[in-house]
């Protein structure tokens, strides 16, 4: 081959290459979604799809931005500062009760039977409760008033013929949970993982109530969630995000490791708090209608809710 065909064959060459990376270009772009999510246990898995590039490997570029507070992932959905988020089923029933159009992605977990995040009741060492009744007339500190945990043990006190208005509630963030019960200005906290993993592993209180053995099985407890609008409009998005949802969720549940890894990163535990959260993680991202009713019905019962809304149609096929 002469200089002159070689200069033509590298011309070639260069010009089929940048074509390919031209024609490529539209196609690999990522699109971009803005996830919110909480600190919790439970939500691993969308921090596990930036940390292990799940989300980037299904064609998304997702910017997390936290969640202080699940009641308000609704109004953050609804003013299009975030395109999905984490949202406590309770709050997810409470805002489509009220009107707002939502819908359910994916589920995230449900609560722990056995093994997983636990949820529960811990009480001060000193303190003498062990029965329902016993929590007549103590203070006992709760994340968030008609929250999903606040529901839980008022279900509980209820089912067990407790007046719930007996108990005096102290509204304290889960972050600021140890701290109540090492100062004692608290008899007990409604608590979950990986802040009861902290109180029982330092002894700070013992636990009286797991929420897992108190409800039915497969208790869904948070969804993935979007306005119906946003999920109409993206449907690609909405099927990509699905699929590397059900990949994060499957690494967490299959590589423990990985998960306690990515608590101490992104939850900021210590090393050894994250060793004692029992796995697997009981994560599920399944919803099924009949999960959503029960929440609805107990939450009619404590008056939260009127609970006449369709949830068939909250449930996004």
């Amino acid at each position: 081959m002469n200089r002159m065909m070689r200069n033509i064959f590298r011309l070639i060459l260069v010009a089929c290459v940048a074509f390919a990376a031209m024609a490529a270009g539209p196609a690999s772009a990522q699109t971009k979604v803005r996830l919110g999510a909480q600190t919790i246990g439970d939500y691993i898995a969308a921090y596990m799809g930036q940390e292990y590039g799940i989300y980037a490997k299904h064609g998304l570029d997702v910017t997390l931005q936290p969640i202080t507070i699940s009641t308000l992932a609704a109004a953050s959905l609804m003013s299009g500062s975030l395109d999905l988020a984490t949202s406590t089923v309770p709050d997810m029933i409470q805002a489509v009760d009220n009107g707002i159009d939502l819908v359910a992605i994916s589920g995230i977990g449900v609560l722990a039977q056995k093994g997983g995040t636990r949820s529960g009741v811990v009480v001060q060492p000193g303190v003498n409760i062990t029965k329902a009744s016993d929590f007549i007339g103590k203070k006992v500190g709760i994340s968030a008033l008609g929250g999903l945990l606040h529901i839980l043990f008022q279900n509980y006190l209820m089912e067990n013929g407790v007046d719930p208005q007996k108990v005096t509630y102290v509204e304290i963030p889960i972050p600021s949970h140890f701290d109540a019960m090492k100062s004692h200005s608290v008899d007990a906290v409604v608590t979950a993982d990986p802040m009861m993993a902290r109180i029982l592993a330092t002894k700070v209180g013992k636990e009286v109530l797991a929420f897992g053995n108190a409800v039915p099985p497969n208790t869904i407890t948070a969804a993935i969630t979007s306005t119906r609008e946003y999920a109409r409009k993206n449907p690609a998005v909405i099927a990509k995000f699905r699929q590397a949802w059900q990949e994060a969720t499957d690494m967490a549940i299959n590589q423990p490791e990985k998960a306690r890894a990515a608590m101490v990163k992104y939850l900021k535990l210590p090393a050894p708090v994250a060793a004692t959260i029992q796995m697997p993680l009981t994560l599920s991202t399944s919803i099924t209608l009949k999960q959503l009713q029960w929440w609805q019905d107990i939450m009619r019962k404590e008056h939260l809710i009127q609970g006449k809304t369709d949830l068939s149609k909250v449930i996004l096929p």
